[in-house]
């Protein structure tokens, strides 16, 4: 039996909480928050024994923690839960630098870590790793669209998610994502520009604060020649979709919204010679949050690494891989659009 604790009361407690209550082999023991009172009564709700801040949670007896907090102290928290011994399941971005990131998987080297790349657990996206790797035919070109209004610009609600000088935008939230779906299905981005706008952000942002960008465009190019354009926006009033096209010289791929949800269900369609396959589909149970399989099949990975102190992947090293790219992005967008080069990992 692993035992468990939660940090976090957003993401932490609308998706990981439940996903971890579902696992026969998991025990949550403690859960904590920015707000130790409203981590007391949730905790309560579902019999968690230890509850409050951090501190409260870190002196229960763990085997594991999983942290849904920003970027900030979501670093600072899993430095502590590592010194602590204990395996780490972060959301991204790992961290509030590229720096900061790296010294934290650098921390992390032979500790139980993942994070929270949920997009590569999903059928589809599967699927079309595993249809790009039978195939004998590179990618030339990947375009993705992914619009839609996110909860912060439809309430015009000021928090960290909208506000630059916590690391939040949409090249954070939604951007974190694909590069790590590029790199995971293509390999090594080599080469990166952007152009970021903050229109719709800056409109109810507080007097004197950086709004962060709410409109990204991104192109790049991978190490095997593959072109890459990127279209980000949390602030789309009317334009909801999320789309991926990936070419080849036999085949163009499509991933294509196959529910309501942006962030959930997808369509891989396959079109070749004329005709639409497809090929594989997402499913959603009714009234289930569509992030709930792929983040349950990421923990149950985490977990069994827990269990035998074997590595997972994505690891922490992973995450500071992609932060590498955000920050190379943001530089881009910082200097008008120039390409920032020499992204290649190292050997």
């Amino acid at each position: 039996m692993i035992r468990v604790g939660v940090i976090g009361l957003g993401f932490g407690a609308a998706v990981h909480l439940p996903a971890f209550l579902r696992m026969p082999d998991v025990r949550v023991v403690a859960l904590a928050g920015r707000d130790a009172g409203k981590a007391r009564t949730v905790a309560a709700e579902h019999g968690i024994e230890h509850a409050g801040d951090v501190e409260t949670l870190l002196r229960a007896p763990l085997d594991a923690v999983s942290i849904a907090l920003p970027p900030a102290p979501m670093a600072e928290v899993s430095e502590r839960a590592l010194a602590a011994g204990l395996a780490v399941l972060s959301e991204k971005p790992l961290a509030e630098s590229a720096a900061r990131a790296e010294r934290l998987a650098q921390r992390a080297a032979g500790a139980v870590t993942a994070v929270d790349f949920q997009f590569a657990e999903m059928d589809s996206f599967v699927a079309l790793k595993r249809e790009l790797e039978r195939s004998s035919s590179v990618v030339s070109a990947v375009k993705v669209r992914w619009r839609t209004l996110s909860y912060a610009q439809k309430a015009r609600a000021w928090s960290w998610k909208t506000d630059h000088a916590r690391h939040g935008g949409v090249a954070a939230l939604y951007g974190s994502h694909v590069l790590y779906l590029l790199e995971w299905l293509l390999g090594d981005i080599v080469e990166i520009s952007a152009t970021y706008r903050n229109d719709q952000t800056a409109a109810f942002s507080p007097a004197g604060s950086a709004p962060a960008e709410d409109t990204a465009v991104v192109h790049g190019t991978t190490g095997a020649g593959a072109t890459i354009r990127v279209e980000l926006c949390s602030a789309a009033p009317d334009d909801h979709l999320h789309v991926w096209r990936i070419r080849t010289a036999q085949a163009v791929y499509w991933l294509e919204n196959a529910g309501a949800s942006v962030l959930g269900a997808l369509r891989l369609v396959k079109e070749q010679g004329g005709t639409r396959q497809v090929i594989a589909e997402d499913a959603v149970a009714k009234d289930e949050d569509a992030r709930m399989q792929p983040f349950l099949r990421l923990a149950r990975r985490f977990i069994n690494a827990a269990a035998t102190r074997e590595p997972c992947r994505p690891d922490f090293a992973v995450g500071a891989r992609v932060q590498r790219l955000l920050e190379a992005a943001a530089q881009s967008a910082a200097g008008g659009g120039r390409p920032i080069g020499g992204l290649a990992s190292k050997p």
